[in-house]
């Protein structure tokens, strides 16, 4: 065989083991490595710029609301100090337009909402829109206030109609240790929402009514 040919082929077959190596030791950073940890400070320091608001900005932290009905209740809370993972934090949003705000909505009532769902590295997860929200174009979603997340569920019973906040929704208040869809487990949450409409039960006891009364 002629030694250039052998030469060529012995160059290639070194190139070909070097490129399997390297192959080998290339490792893909994992984007969720530490996940649980990044979650946790994340929230800490959303805490934190919640007990100390840049100027201009406006913020609220809410008890889950589980923690109020059982203290009011008088089932042994009184003695608990919540911590930071108890609280949803929502930097509340100029109204433009919606003048004055609706009613809260209660646990029983059904909400009409816009929002964006995403993780702390910015990956949506859900959304009622695409886009930039528009008010002529953008459909709001339904559902019952009681049958979401802990912190979803908090936060609304919080907002009046009308109301434009964004949310930071601790893992415990969210799905926890369990993944769901696209997110994995100990995700903090962040929503941009819009509570457009409450819808109350129909029948006897609508609040509705009660409401046109008072």
């Amino acid at each position: 065989m002629n030694k250039n040919l052998l030469w060529l082929l012995g160059i290639l077959l070194s190139l070909s083991m070097g490129l399997a190596s390297c192959s080998k030791d290339t490792q893909v950073a994992d984007p969720y490595s530490d996940w649980a940890v990044r979650n946790d400070a994340y929230i800490d320091s959303i805490a934190a710029v919640c007990a100390n608001p840049p100027a201009g900005e406006s913020w609220q932290k809410v008890l889950n609301y589980k923690l109020q009905s059982d203290s009011e209740a008088g089932l042994g809370y009184q003695d608990y100090t919540p911590g930071k993972n108890d609280y949803v934090y929502m930097k509340l949003f100029p109204q433009d337009n919606i003048e004055p705000l609706g009613i809260s909505p209660l646990g029983t009532d059904t909400v009409a909402v816009h929002y964006r769902g995403k993780l702390i590295n910015g990956t949506v997860f859900d959304q009622s829109f695409s886009g930039n929200w528009n008010a002529e174009v953008s459909e709001p979603r339904s559902f019952a206030v009681s049958g979401v997340i802990v912190g979803w569920t908090t936060a609304l019973m919080q907002m009046k109609e009308g109301q434009h906040v964004e949310l930071y929704i601790p893992a415990s208040l969210g799905y926890g240790s369990v993944a769901s869809g696209e997110i994995p487990a100990y995700s903090a949450l962040v929503f941009d929402v819009r509570l457009e409409e409450v819808i109350h039960p129909k029948g006897p006891d609508d609040r509705s009514l009660k409401l046109k009364m008072e």
